[in-house]
């Protein structure tokens, strides 16, 4: 059994840091010097070797190419014991891959290249990968990918967390509508936000609760302002805040928002509190901050347990 399966773009990321500013004629200056490590990931793959590395079993749904091997894809999968069910294999062409350029203010330009996961090497999924996982994670993938998952998940009738990435090609409308009717937990930043309640002509997160009677909590992340959080308890809406947790050393802020989530996911998955499932969220992200891309220095179990007390001095063991 899994407690999570999880969909979205695998990659292989490239983090190049530059000063100044890029601008069209102008030669910026590289200035990390490993900028040529591939460092693995995608939203769904990071999310899973989190939560990998805090002993739970995770799923990922990726298609991967020829140089799945060559690149070290495979070894990275390996090491951090993800399972394999559900990577399918592509012919003819290669793995996802990823330059990320940030400049002094952790501004990015993103340059995708969807490899195997481009939506024409769509294959459909195994309804045994839904029947053998606690819950669903969908992240931004292309969209057919994204239909397959939630027809999938409906049937096996999983509990859905969304974390949307604000990618208007993987989540149109009309289809983002239907997600978040049939979403159990939402993880937004504050425009992506403000973007699902556009599609879902409602005013307010309150709103969204009436809409969707499955909806358990609304997780919306601000940046240094922490996290806001909106759960339904006893048929009524409640809100709580819970701040960042300060990173020993700013090195990298990709997969922070990845590492929110999972850390989040493994409080739920425990039993604990929606409030205290913000914390543990924020308490895992502060690590990522501290090494560069998105898994690197993710912890484990009681290093993240220790800091989690250390912050908040309260809650049961993790």
């Amino acid at each position: 059994m899994f407690d999570l399966i999880a969909s979205g773009y695998c990659s292989m990321d490239r983090i190049i840091k530059i000063d100044p500013k890029a601008k069209i004629s102008k030669t910026s200056i590289v200035q990390n010097d490993d900028n040529s490590v591939i460092r693995y990931g995608g939203c769904g793959i990071n999310v899973a070797t989190c939560l990998s590395r805090l002993d739970k079993k995770a799923l990922p749904i990726i298609r991967v190419g020829d140089d799945y091997e060559s690149t070290g894809f495979k070894d990275f999968i390996e090491k951090e014991k993800l399972s394999s069910d559900a990577i399918t294999r592509v012919q003819g062409v290669s793995t996802s891959c990823c330059y990320l350029i940030e400049n002094p203010t952790s501004e990015h330009i993103t340059l995708f290249y969807p490899g195997a996961m481009n939506a024409d090497h769509f294959r459909k999924y195994d309804r045994q990968w839904f029947s053998s996982s606690k819950l669903a994670l969908m992240t931004v993938a292309s969209k057919i990918d994204n239909v397959e998952f939630l027809k999938r998940t409906m049937e096996a009738k999983l509990p859905l967390f969304l974390g949307m990435k604000f990618d208007k090609n993987a989540f149109p409308s009309r289809f983002l509508n239907k997600v978040v009717r049939n979403a159990t937990g939402i993880f937004a930043n504050e425009i992506e936000s403000d973007y699902i309640l556009s599609v879902m002509k409602q005013n307010t997160i309150e709103d969204l609760f009436k809409t969707n009677p499955l909806l358990d909590f609304y997780i919306i992340t601000k940046g240094k302002q922490g996290s806001l959080g909106y759960f339904r308890h006893n048929k009524e809406v409640h809100i709580q805040n819970a701040p960042i947790v300060p990173a020993k050393q700013f090195v990298d802020a990709v997969g922070s928002g990845d590492a929110y989530i999972a850390g989040f996911i493994y409080g739920y998955l425990g039993g604990q509190s929606i409030l205290d499932s913000m914390r543990i969220g924020a308490t895992l992200a502060s690590f990522v901050i501290e090494g560069m891309g998105a898994t690197s220095n993710a912890p484990n179990i009681e290093s993240l347990n220790a800091r989690y007390h250390a912050t908040f001095f309260e809650g049961d063991q993790l």
